[in-house]
């Protein structure tokens, strides 16, 4: 293979392994997934272990994560009894996984424990002292902030990812962004 070829292909998957690490993902599933996206064939864990010089069982181990976050997907070889894989190569699609799975989990579990903080708050209200009460509408203000950010953060993944339970627009108007 000429030079060229070879340093855009060891330079291109050392970028997406680094860019995976920048996202919360092992560099080795980056360089794994760019190995793939730049692979016009299929390849076998033993091609994707020798070409990248780590262990088959690192290799098994973060291929099956590309496949569970869509980014990549076993496909069958006629007459071949080895596990061989291409990536899925819709980048829009890839984000749309990424973001569905972790990000609208999280926003919603941020979501969840500010309503709770604030449904304490207000249950705990008559036992506050006049100080401690002072405190408790200091903490209700700035948890109306995050609330307001993280319900922005809603309505943005889901504007995104086009989600499939509808969106509840009477609160979003609510937020009060001041």
């Amino acid at each position: 293979m000429h030079t060229t070829l070879i340093a855009v292909d060891e330079s291109t998957v050392d970028g997406v392994g680094r860019l995976a690490r920048f996202f919360g993902f092992s560099e080795v599933m980056g360089r794994l997934y760019g190995t793939v996206l730049l692979s016009p064939e299929p390849l076998s864990l033993d091609d994707l272990a020798s070409r990248l010089k780590i262990s088959k069982g690192s290799v098994s181990m973060n291929m099956r994560a590309l496949e569970r976050w869509g980014m990549a997907k076993e496909v069958w070889i006629r007459g071949e009894r080895k596990k061989f894989y291409t990536a899925e190569s819709n980048l829009w699609q890839i984000i749309r996984n990424v973001l569905g799975s972790r990000e609208r989990r999280e926003v919603q579990k941020a979501i969840d424990v500010l309503n709770d903080s604030i449904q304490k708050l207000q249950n705990a209200e008559n036992e506050l002292t006049a100080e401690e009460q002072e405190l408790a509408r200091y903490y209700l203000e700035r948890i109306a902030d995050l609330q307001a950010f993280f319900q922005v953060a809603q309505l943005a993944l889901e504007t995104v990812l086009g989600g499939q339970q509808p969106l509840d627009f009477d609160a979003i108007t609510q937020i009060d962004i001041g």
